[in-house]
């Protein structure tokens, strides 16, 4: 059988049925964090990010960070950033997260950090509920715009929070082989199903914003031998045994290894600054 074959299989069993269940909390940041684990994506973005961020040449640098996670991704880019700046450059960092956990671990990550050139605050709160009397020279979005409620929206108020000359960062996951899976199974958020790259790049160069696209960040993830949590991570829905089988032999089925289930796993970026109208794309 072809992937399609699978897939069609999936939306059979998934068809006249009750949606699948979402993911808890506490099973999301979980298996989350098992799944970074069997793919170099976070490696790749991190770097990705401190060369991003490291380009800048102002006496500080400030960063709002939308969806920080439990600060694995944030508090390693805040090291390096640290570490590798011999003037001295003082780091403000700020992370906004809907779940208290999390946005405790990334509280306790940024506190671990030994250096009085950074200052930090951790905010519990969906972005949109959000209030800040304070400016960025970046906002990130890593992997959190598939949440919010709309993202023109979204990506405005990032945009009012910026210093001059700076931009936010939006770093979301494309409608490839993998995330077909969680376009056919995941469960609608607040009333809309997640927002690929192509739903979030027509809401932003629709929106009045001035987009660039660079390049994408390739990478894979091999979920040959995923837990069953890390397969309901994947899809973002907990599978039921039939569907978990029919998941795992898509994911050989699409695999770039044989034998195995090596999945291309790539990440799309949009640069945005201000309210221009245009959209442009860099190497």
């Amino acid at each position: 059988m072809s992937e399609h074959d699978h897939l069609d299989d999936l939306r059979a069993v998934t068809a006249g049925s009750l949606a699948l269940d979402g993911l808890a909390p506490d099973a999301y940041a979980r298996d989350h964090t098992a799944f970074e684990a069997l793919s170099n994506q976070r490696r790749l973005i991190e770097d990705w990010l401190v060369d991003r961020l490291a380009s800048s040449s102002d006496a500080s640098l400030s960063v709002l960070a939308v969806g920080c996670g439990d600060g694995a991704l944030d508090a390693a880019v805040a090291e390096r950033l640290l570490a590798s700046d011999p003037a001295g450059r003082a780091l403000r960092y700020v992370g906004i997260e809907p779940f208290e956990t999390s946005a405790r671990h990334f509280d306790e990550r940024m506190g671990r950090i030994n250096s009085d050139r950074l200052s930090f605050d951790t905010v519990v709160a969906p972005f949109a509920q959000t209030s800040l009397d304070e400016t960025f020279d970046v906002v990130t979005f890593v992997h959190s715009m598939y949440y919010v409620p709309d993202v023109a929206e979204a990506a405005h108020a990032a945009t009012a929070l910026l210093r001059a000359g700076g931009e936010a960062l939006v770093l979301n996951a494309p409608r490839g082989a993998l995330n077909l899976l969680a376009g056919l199974l995941a469960p609608a958020i607040e009333g809309h199903q997640q927002w690929f790259s192509d739903d979030v790049h027509n809401a932003l160069t629709c929106s009045g914003l001035d987009v660039a696209v660079p390049a994408p960040i390739e990478a894979v993830v091999d979920l040959t031998d995923a837990s069953d949590g890390v397969l309901d991570f994947t899809v973002q829905a907990t599978l039921t045994p039939e569907s978990r089988c029919l998941v795992r032999r898509y994911l050989a089925d699409v695999s770039l290894v044989a034998g195995r289930s090596v999945v291309a796993h790539p990440v799309d970026v949009f640069a945005v600054r201000g309210a221009r109208v245009r959209s442009s794309a860099v190497a």
